[in-house]
């Protein structure tokens, strides 16, 4: 239980850091697949998926293949989904190919990571703006992450029984 602990409150921290970053720098580099990124890094050290390639790679590889689906499919000006706006065919046909190129490209590169499906759906949901913008404001996210939850994975892996 006291392991439990001590990770939850490393993930809270990491993930509070980059929260703060991201008010400092008026930009929104808190983004949904961090959350599940940070738990594989803290909670679960020991697999592959959780190491530092996986958690970047994984996520940009998502990234990747969400602004390429988006654009191949021509849903990059669809609106986005949200509570005020409903899905459209595009962005649905951009997510299912983007997240099956997702995983063929984490898999080519050995860099599978769950939270690269969720990154693409950032991106193809229209959560992240299709823009060059919006792709280095997502790959800052993703590599302050893997930074920060890599020295939080390496201490959780130090308290293992």
């Amino acid at each position: 239980m006291t392991t439990d602990l001590l990770q939850a409150l490393m993930a809270a921290l990491v993930l509070g850091l980059v929260g703060a970053l991201s008010i400092a720098l008026g930009e929104p580099l808190l983004v949904p697949s961090l959350g599940a990124a940070i738990l594989l890094q803290v909670h679960l050290p020991d697999l592959p998926s959780a190491r530092a390639w996986n958690t970047a790679v994984g996520q940009l590889c998502g990234a990747a293949s969400g602004f390429a689906m988006l654009y191949a499919l021509g849903a990059a000006h669809d609106p986005s989904f949200s509570g005020l706006h409903s899905l459209t065919v595009g962005r649905v046909a951009a997510t299912t190919a983007a997240v099956a190129g997702t995983l063929l490209l984490q898999a080519l590169l050995g860099a599978i990571n769950p939270a690269g499906g969720a990154t693409a759906l950032i991106v193809t949901l229209g959560s992240e703006a299709a823009t060059l913008a919006g792709a280095a404001r997502l790959a800052a996210a993703v590599l302050l992450l893997t930074a920060l939850g890599e020295g939080a994975r390496r201490l959780s892996l130090m308290l293992r029984p």
